[in-house]
């Protein structure tokens, strides 16, 4: 996003001395952020401010602890949002999902405003998402990631679910952030990387090699063990790898997490054989899984993550069944005992 687009707020035409012309009157050159059209609603109420006013004030801390990543959620992407609704409707939406967790007796009215508002912002965004370029990357992947974290939290997709169910669940989510790597980091990550969103992807690099606990380490040993092909091998490596990656830049298990920073970057980089085979259910991709589901664990105390490393432990073990069962130890020391991992 270039300063001089619409998003900055004027136009490089609107400078002090262009603003007015003859009488005071104001220059038809002057550009509002927020051009209304059709496709902006016209159901926006007091409710909707309520919602906004939440995601700006609460909502936008628990996705990072970080003071520029903040400026960023409550500066540029509110303006990015107010020129592509579908990206609103997303923040909308998120927001009344975190009000339905921070105000339990009027949960369910704020779970059913949820539940709309995001229908809105997939009904807007359906068509945006076929034409993706430099005018709307950014707010194509503020709302791809905002939407994979609305479905991991939003507890209606999950009640009443079996353990096969819920993995269905967790996997549908990690296959909506496919979208962020097809139709934005390919094409347009150097470009975001120099926009209003650098903040975000200014990210810590930990040294190498990662300190990792060991049993996450031995991982690599998984495609050694089976006969997966070379390309899948690849895939495999690649995905434990941003694992570690994951597990050093986030000090699991030493550090405990109230905001989901660093979740989001492990599917985002998945390379698309791994997603494919994770898809499929293979054993050998749930069992990687069930490792970063042991990362949740130490991001339960982030509102939108809670316990669902837990119940996704279980659910792979249950799924795998004894077969896998040296590989589904370590993980399960996590469900008996979320913090250290004991027996």
């Amino acid at each position: 996003m270039e300063s001089e687009t619409p998003l900055a707020g004027v136009s490089e035409a609107s400078t002090p001395d262009q603003r007015t012309q003859g009488h005071g009157q104001p220059s038809s050159k002057a550009t509002p952020i927020f051009i209304p059209s059709e496709s902006s609603g016209q159901g926006l109420n007091m409710h909707h401010l309520e919602l906004l006013h939440q995601f700006v004030s609460s909502t936008y801390t628990t996705f990072s602890p970080d003071k520029s990543v903040h400026h960023v959620w409550q500066g540029p992407v509110i303006r990015m949002a107010l020129s592509h609704p579908f990206l609103m409707y997303e923040i909308l939406a998120i927001s009344a999902l975190h009000l339905a967790y921070s105000r339990p007796a009027n949960s369910t009215w704020y779970y059913t405003r949820s539940t709309e508002l995001q229908s809105q912002a997939l009904k807007l965004f359906n068509s945006v998402q076929r034409a993706v370029d430099a005018s709307n990357c950014g707010p194509v992947l503020m709302f791809s990631s905002l939407l994979g974290l609305h479905v991991l939290a939003d507890p209606s997709r999950t009640i009443g679910l079996n353990s096969h169910q819920y993995l269905d669940h967790v996997i549908h989510c990690i296959m909506l952030m496919r979208n962020v790597q097809k139709l934005i980091i390919h094409d347009w990550y150097d470009a975001l990387r120099e926009s209003e969103l650098k903040p975000i992807f200014d990210v810590w690099q930990p040294p190498k090699p990662y300190h990792v606990p060991q049993p996450c380490l031995n991982l690599v040993q998984l495609t050694e063990n089976w006969n997966v092909g070379v390309e899948v091998k690849e895939a495999y490596d690649q995905a434990i790898e941003r694992l570690h990656w994951t597990y050093a830049v986030s000090k699991v298990p030493n550090e405990n997490h109230t905001t989901v920073r660093w979740l989001l970057a492990w599917p985002i980089q998945l390379p698309e054989a791994y997603q494919e085979h994770l898809d499929q259910r293979r054993p050998e991709a749930l069992v990687i899984l069930a490792y970063f589901a042991v990362v949740l664990i130490f991001y339960k105390n982030c509102w939108i993550v809670g316990d669902s490393g837990q119940f996704l432990i279980k659910a792979i073990a249950s799924h795998l069944g004894p077969h896998w069962a040296q590989w589904m130890k370590w993980p399960l020391t996590f469900v008996k005992n979320p913090t250290t991992g004991d027996t």
